[in-house]
């Protein structure tokens, strides 16, 4: 029974060793197959090229290749061809590297330009707005200064209206009171005579039908009758108030007289003053009507100096953002074009190399290429 155990195990160990050899043989042939390929110089090239094909460039410069090798082209065609391939795209890149220096140097003109433009407007529109602040303030000075000037010369239209409506007034009441005090002169002096030739001793009658004759409203007559009654005495005493009375009446009436001259003469001398008052307000407010008038013209002029200077400022703001994005554009496309040029100046070098060293590996991956 143990023996048969025991025999039972060894079998079992024989066939786990039997795998483990056959195990250790399948790694080592994939080692060697590994080892193999990973030397293999042909491998690399392969890559090379495969990678080659993955450029538009490189996909039609084998190709090309390709087409002439089966054409049995000599090599140096094909090497002259790539180096004239590659001489122009160093041509290219050296044109472009030009062209790219003289758009820098012009974009930087240009936005210079646009910085100075908007330097002088933004300039325009600081002075400008303080200008305008200015003649602003100027001009309703100047409106307010005419309008007061104007009402100036009303008060004084005005106050000659008054003044010569008054002394028209007053010229007026004075000829009144002449005639009046003229005419009450006469009458005392009629009176003083008619009184002065009655006699107390004498009829009355006589005199008395004189006056009648003038009129029975002739107060005259009232004033005859009753100093019809006076003694010597009286009379006289009449007589002198009378002459009393006549002197102090002309005595008004040359002191009115003489008042009337120089009312008259003062409202001559206050038209002569308010005429000239009249000038020099009038004067004064042409002078600020003129000097309103240019500011407002300023004013106007300040304003689209203002306008042309904002214009030109959004314009060369506009102009200068347009620029920068030309010259950006032109820049990402300079940088596109130039690693792009350079891929396939590579890439030629990489095939010129490859077909200077390895040309047998090249017809090789060519053949299989043309049979995938």
């Amino acid at each position: 029974m143990n023996g048969l155990k025991a025999k039972n195990e060894y079998a079992i160990n024989q066939q786990q060793m039997n795998k483990v050899l056959l195990l250790l043989v399948v790694l080592s042939i994939a080692q060697s197959v590994f080892v193999k390929r990973s030397n293999d110089p042909t491998k690399a090239v392969f890559t090379q090229l495969e990678a080659m094909e993955e450029h538009e460039l490189g996909k039609k410069l084998l190709d090309t290749i390709a087409l002439q090798l089966n054409n049995k082209a000599p090599l140096s065609d094909i090497a002259k061809m790539l180096q004239q391939l590659r001489e122009n795209l160093i041509l290219n890149q050296q044109e472009a590297d030009q062209k790219h220096a003289q758009d820098e140097v012009d974009c930087e003109t240009e936005i210079y330009q646009y910085n100075r433009r908007i330097d002088y407007a933004s300039a325009e529109i600081t002075d400008s707005t303080t200008e305008i602040a200015t003649l602003t303030s100027k001009v309703e000075q100047l409106a307010q200064d005419v309008e007061n000037k104007k009402i100036q010369l009303d008060i004084l239209n005005e106050q000659e209206t008054q003044l010569t409506e008054q002394r028209a007034n007053d010229a007026d009441d004075f000829i009144k009171f002449e005639h009046e005090t003229e005419n009450v002169i006469e009458a005392i002096e009629v009176i003083f005579t008619k009184l002065s030739s009655i006699q107390p001793d004498q009829e009355v009658v006589q005199i008395l039908t004189q006056l009648n004759q003038i009129g029975s409203s002739n107060p005259i007559l009232a004033l005859m009758q009753v100093a019809s009654t006076f003694s010597k005495d009286q009379l006289n005493n009449v007589l002198n108030k009378l002459s009393e009375v006549s002197a102090s009446l002309e005595q008004s009436l040359h002191d009115a007289r003489q008042s009337e001259i120089q009312a008259q003469l003062d409202y001559e001398r206050l038209m002569v003053e308010i005429e000239s008052q009249r000038e020099s307000l009038s004067s004064a407010r042409e002078d600020s009507e003129r000097q309103l008038k240019d500011n407002e013209q300023a004013l106007d002029l300040q304003k689209k100096r203002k306008e042309d200077a904002t214009d030109e400022l959004n314009a060369a703001t506009a102009g200068k953002e347009q620029k920068e994005g030309e010259c950006e554009g032109w820049r990402t496309q300079y940088a596109s074009d130039t690693e792009h040029r350079q891929q396939e100046i590579s890439i030629i070098r990489q095939i010129e190399e490859i077909l200077a060293t390895k040309l047998k590996n090249v017809k090789v991956y060519l053949l299989e290429r043309s049979s995938a």
